[in-house]
């Protein structure tokens, strides 16, 4: 049976929306790669008591806690009195810590305050992890007797610039020599098709309930289907995801899939999908977005290397641009609209012209909130797409009742797809 591990953020700037808790994803995702099974996440503020009772509470019901915050210099940073105070291991000095903290200061030219080295002290018989990004190491507390027997603690900076290199490089390896087993998940990417759909298409499979289980998780551009296997080799639970991956394709779900992918999902899935296929045939892409304002182009960007495969972006909000940079006809704006697959026609066709690009994207449409006719509502967006092969345009209905930052979302991952769909189709790239 796989150890239980739950998760405990420290911080009160998490409990009131200040700031997004990515440790606990990244932590979790690490988890489920190597075989630990975790069940709960907590949240708790920067109080003593509260700290105490939740480290107690977590520790009652798993094997293994995994904390984030509340190691640092300051008076409210207490995680690490609270959790010796559970392994009973009184805090001692650690000269190597401290050394590594005058030298981050010395580092940077700073002046070491005495406050600082508090975050030295180290419960006894613990584990040190050294932190190369920040002063306060990261710890592992093993209980020997009573309440904390064969308990395992183990405590992480808040800060994930911190965390994440501590926890890749330094707490993994750690975890794999407690870990019995291993999880393997299989990630396919659906477009075009609704979860509720998805769901009652996959339930036979889903409600069989064996080894590997079969999940669907609604984003809010794309379906997943999140397939997982448990065992004890790696390769075994590839083959056992792999198989089932193709029971999932052979049903009516299968003409939907537009990727896979392994381990933690992706959040930018469409994305990738396009800038992999970009970079596969040696094309290069451009945009001429309205409503958009320039997101496709910024999140093709988001992705490491982007200038092999994105010539550039064209925002032409205003019709001016689309009439004067892009070259859009003023007659076809005064008798179709800037909202017409006639104007994206020429957006896109105007977009290649000027950017140098294989293929060309544009987006012209009513975000909201409010506006629209009942002819065109809100969330009507109209595409094209250019290449050397000719334009075609289509129109689409995200929503007349979505919130203006889903219509523009929706849009950014409708027009990537409709990329996807234009370079799948077309035979002379």
């Amino acid at each position: 049976m796989s150890k239980t591990v739950e998760i405990l953020a420290v911080g009160t700037e998490i409990l009131l929306g200040e700031i997004v808790n990515t440790d606990a994803t990244a932590i979790a995702g690490e988890l489920a790669r190597l075989g630990f099974a975790s069940y709960r996440q907590t949240v708790v503020g920067d109080n003593p008591e509260r700290i105490r009772g939740a480290i107690r509470e977590a520790l009652s019901r798993s094997d293994v806690l995994i904390t984030t915050g509340g190691l640092g210099p300051t008076c409210d940073d207490v995680t690490r009195n609270a959790a010796a105070e559970f392994f009973c291991a009184p805090l001692e000095e650690d000269p190597v810590v401290r050394a590594d903290i005058e030298s981050f200061f010395e580092g940077r030219g700073r002046k070491v305050t005495e406050n600082n080295f508090r975050q030295a002290l180290v419960p006894r018989g613990a584990t040190v992890f050294r932190n190369s990004r920040g002063t306060a190491p990261g710890l592992a507390l093993r209980g020997e007797s009573g309440e904390a027997a064969g308990k395992v603690a183990i405590l992480l900076p808040g800060p994930p610039t911190e965390l994440e290199p501590m926890l890749y490089e330094q707490v993994s390896p750690y975890l794999a020599a407690l870990s019995d087993g291993v999880i393997v998940s299989l990630n396919l990417h659906l477009y075009g098709i609704g979860e509720s759909s998805a769901e009652d298409v996959l339930r036979p499979i889903m409600e069989a309930g064996v080894n590997p289980t079969v999940a669907p998780y609604a984003c809010e551009s794309e379906v997943r289907i999140r397939i997982t296997a448990r065992g004890s080799d790696e390769d075994e639970c590839r083959r056992m995801c792999r198989e089932t991956a193709e029971k999932v394709r052979s049903t009516e779900v299968g003409k939907y899939i537009f990727a896979e992918t392994e381990g933690a999902s992706p959040d930018d899935g469409i994305v990738t999908y396009v800038s992999r296929l970009l970079r596969e045939r040696g094309l290069t892409v451009g945009t001429a977005e309205s409503c958009t304002a320039g997101m496709i182009a910024s999140r093709i960007a988001d992705l490491p290397g982007s200038s092999d495969i994105l010539t550039g972006g064209i925002v032409s909000y205003a019709n001016e641009v689309k009439t004067g940079v892009l070259g859009v006809d003023p007659e076809v704006i005064e008798k179709y609209g800037a909202v017409s697959e006639q104007c994206a026609r020429q957006m896109a066709e105007g977009a290649r012209r000027a950017l140098g690009c294989d293929i060309a994207v544009s987006v012209t449409g009513i975000a909201g909130p409010g506006g629209g006719t009942p002819e065109k509502p809100m969330g009507t967006v109209c595409f094209g797409v250019s290449d050397k092969n000719g334009t075609e345009t289509k129109t689409l209905h995200l929503g007349r009742n979505s919130d203006r930052g889903k219509i523009r979302r929706r849009t950014v991952a409708a027009a990537l797809m409709y990329v996807a769909e234009r370079i799948n189709a077309e035979g002379t790239f």
